[in-house]
């Protein structure tokens, strides 16, 4: 289900009002240098307009390692979560396999395996956009469902047009080309033209 990984593969992340986090960090406790999510080893989950980060780090500076656990809102604030670690695994479980089971990917962005094209998706040099439901006019006319829901054929964005390409592959990696769109966290359109 919820696979670890290095952290800053789950970033960024997009709430549904549309602000993007593009980087995490904490504090040592042993020595206070910044910590960033590339020295962190765990998961990152959306929750309805929360999310919620278990992991391990590894300081570079002093080399202590320490929990991480907390939740961020689309606010950028970040709040210690309280329960025990065994329960909030348990519920960020329980939330991907709810996600799953209603075909939304877990990750909602390409796995990115190259620094440089980690950074190009970071600093969004034009790789591909990430649109909201309420960011775009869609089409009445479907194309087909994917997962039970429809595939709208194409959609509106800042007066240009993308028309649909392909679905999120059900594993959630894949990667956006310049001129592509992510909608719904699950399908993926094309600029017309391109």
């Amino acid at each position: 289900m919820l696979k670890p990984d290095r952290l800053d593969r789950f970033l960024p992340q997009v709430f549904p009002s549309g602000v993007k986090v593009s980087s995490f960090a904490k504090h040592c406790p042993h020595c206070k240098k910044l910590v960033k999510s590339a020295a962190m080893h765990g998961v990152a989950l959306m929750v309805v307009d929360r999310v919620f980060i278990l992991a391990r780090a590894e300081c570079p500076q002093c080399g202590s390692r320490f929990e991480v656990k907390c939740m961020f809102d689309d606010s950028k604030q970040v709040h210690p979560v309280l329960l025990p670690t065994l329960m909030v695994r348990w519920l960020m479980q329980w939330h991907a396999r709810q996600l799953r089971r209603r075909g939304i990917p877990l990750k909602p962005l390409a796995t990115v395996v190259g620094d440089e094209q980690q950074e190009a998706v970071t600093t969004k040099e034009r790789v591909g956009l990430l649109l909201a439901d309420n960011e775009v006019i869609k089409s009445t006319e479907t194309v087909g469902s994917y997962l039970g829901l429809p595939i709208v054929a194409w959609i509106e964005y800042q007066g240009l047009r993308y028309d649909y390409d392909r679905a999120v592959p059900e594993e959630g990696q894949f990667r956006l080309g310049q001129y592509e769109a992510l909608f719904d966290r699950r399908l993926i359109y094309r600029r017309s033209g391109h």
